[in-house]
């Protein structure tokens, strides 16, 4: 009996290791399954999903997703809080959102009607927007049009929670926006802004550390 003990202690650890490499081989595909199913142009395990977003894309639109990219859209994956799924839609025709990779988003909701360009090591906090439309006409002028403008988001930039981005800006590399902040205006490299409207705070003395 204490041999059958022995040998079954030792098998059970190898077995562990084997069923959670075998359960991460399984969710890199089932991931990609998802995201394809959606439209989405990427590869097996450039994206890790923790819980499944909201992806809306129109057919001739275009959402690429890169390498390294980390998608959360349930609260017990980050205590933070978040209030509803990750949300990224391109609904409108040859609209184009492309996130290079090393990106990771809690919550976070990206809207293109035109270009949403987010590049390497981006960080998006919980609850964040970022649009590149008004969504609808400013008043009720006959013959109005929906203003949409395009946004890049610039190498190693944290945005942190519930701020939100909108139309025509760019966020300059090594830069950060705090927590509830709302950017009218583009934002300098290695620098903090903040406030509704966001404001300048100060340069980065180590813009390498902003995130």
């Amino acid at each position: 009996m204490n041999l059958i003990i022995i040998i079954i202690k030792a098998f059970r650890f190898p077995f562990k290791l084997f069923q959670r490499g075998y359960n991460q081989f399984l969710k890199k595909y089932i991931d990609y399954i998802f995201l394809k199913f959606h439209g989405v142009e990427t590869k097996v395990g450039y994206v890790l999903l923790k819980g499944f977003p909201i992806i809306v894309k129109h057919s001739k639109a275009r959402i690429v997703i890169g390498k390294g990219t980390i998608l959360v859209s349930k609260s017990k994956y980050n205590f933070a809080g978040i209030n509803h799924p990750v949300i990224i839609a391109a609904a409108k025709e040859n609209a184009f959102i492309h996130i290079h990779g090393s990106f990771g988003g809690s919550g976070c909701t990206i809207v293109a009607d035109k270009l949403i360009e987010i590049k390497e090591m981006v960080g998006i906090g919980v609850n964040s927007c970022v649009y590149d439309t008004d969504f609808h006409p400013v008043g009720w002028a006959k013959n109005s049009e929906t203003k949409n403008a395009s946004i890049i988001i610039e190498k190693n930039v944290w945005v942190a929670a519930n701020s939100i981005i909108l139309k025509g800006i760019i966020i300059g590399e090594n830069s950060v926006i705090g927590a509830g902040s709302v950017v009218t205006k583009n934002v300098n490299k290695n620098s903090i802004y903040a406030g509704n409207p966001a404001k300048f705070i100060k340069y980065l003395e180590d813009p390498k550390q902003t995130i």
